[in-house]
């Protein structure tokens, strides 16, 4: 079957189809997005086609005129030499409301392994907060484990989780299919 969205990299050319979707999914976070530092701007700015990191984007093959975000419906953010020169953090990743549950965001992160991975990246970080069990199972199904957590970090009793995962060392029987290129 041939898959409904493509995935690629963002250039500055799709700041503004990357800044909306990004507000539409702001409240997803905690805190929001918008409330954090320099807020959404900032966040696109430092994170779009830059030489440390960049956006993977999951776009529809065929768009609605109407669509303000251009077909998005999935993207995750990366920052390449995180911790070390082999290293990565993901500092973004959401699927548009409409389009959950669909594999998008699994599809998103292992692109982006296998795209850091051709980069020489051997390890990918990441942190979720304990109040969101879909994440956890999401990042632990992929094979990121836990190496520290933060209490309290988010508020009272909501826990910063800091996940890694070596991608250097393929996982068995992950059954994944990379067809939507």
């Amino acid at each position: 079957m041939d898959p409904i969205f493509s995935i690629n990299e963002t250039s500055e050319a799709d700041y503004l189809q990357v800044r909306r979707f990004i507000e539409l999914v702001d409240t997803d976070f905690y805190p929001p997005l918008s409330e954090r530092g320099g807020g959404i701007p900032e966040r696109v700015d430092a994170g779009l086609d830059t030489p440390k990191g960049n956006f993977l984007v999951a776009r529809l093959k065929e768009r609605d005129s109407s669509d303000h975000t251009d077909g998005i419906v999935g993207m995750v953010g990366y920052t390449r030499n995180w911790k070390s020169d082999d290293s990565a953090y993901i500092n973004f990743l959401a699927t548009h409301p409409q389009h959950r549950n669909q594999g998008i965001s699994r599809e998103l992160c292992l692109r982006l392994e296998e795209f850091l991975g051709e980069q020489e990246i051997k390890r990918i970080y990441l942190c979720t907060w304990s109040s969101n069990p879909a994440a956890i199972k999401f990042y632990e199904k992929l094979g990121y484990y836990a190496y520290s957590v933060v209490l309290d970090d988010r508020g009272r009793g909501i826990n910063t989780i800091y996940y890694k995962k070596d991608i250097s060392i393929p996982m068995q029987n992950n059954n994944i299919r990379l067809d939507s290129r």
